[in-house]
């Protein structure tokens, strides 16, 4: 019989894996491409994705990646599991990742990539605790993830040149 915290960490996988099940099924449904991260975001968690999957989901759709992406994330809501570092903070962290493109070590983009993250932690800690555990309840997890989206896309849209 697992203890709380294993079957807590095993619902949010397994809670991840179901919505993952429908997520061709959902972006298929959406009728549009043109939908903004924090738009796709919401339609993560509409369909049952958590924090880290949602928000990489949202940036899957933006940057037009393929959705079996978002399954990285699935371990990551909850706090990993275990109320730790916020699965916004970790999927965000994956978006950039996405986002940089960086598929063997290239010095330039570790550094850009890097210097993303930082930029994204650091307005996270100014705007919510870090750490699921600390964030009290009734807390809006719906504007929480909004406004993360919406900061990474800016973040794309400036290194991209769109803005």
């Amino acid at each position: 019989m697992p203890n709380r915290r294993e079957f807590i960490g095993m619902s949010c996988a397994g809670l991840g894996l179901l919505a993952a099940f429908d997520l061709k099924a959902l972006a298929a449904s959406s009728g549009t491409a043109d939908l903004s991260l924090a738009e796709w975001q919401a339609k993560g968690l509409e369909a049952g994705f958590w924090s880290a999957d949602s928000i990489l989901f949202g940036a899957v759709k933006y940057l037009k990646k393929p959705d079996e992406y978002v399954s990285l994330a699935t371990g990551f809501g909850g706090g990993i599991g275990r109320k730790d570092l916020c699965g916004y903070v970790t999927g965000g962290v994956m978006a950039i990742g996405l986002f940089m493109g960086m598929v063997k070590d290239e010095k330039e983009k570790r550094q850009k990539c890097q210097r993303l993250t930082k930029e994204y932690v650091d307005w996270w800690e100014k705007n919510y605790p870090i750490h699921c555990g600390e964030i009290k309840h009734p807390c809006n997890y719906q504007d929480m993830g909004a406004e993360a989206a919406a900061f990474l896309q800016s973040l794309f849209e400036r290194e991209s040149g769109k803005v």
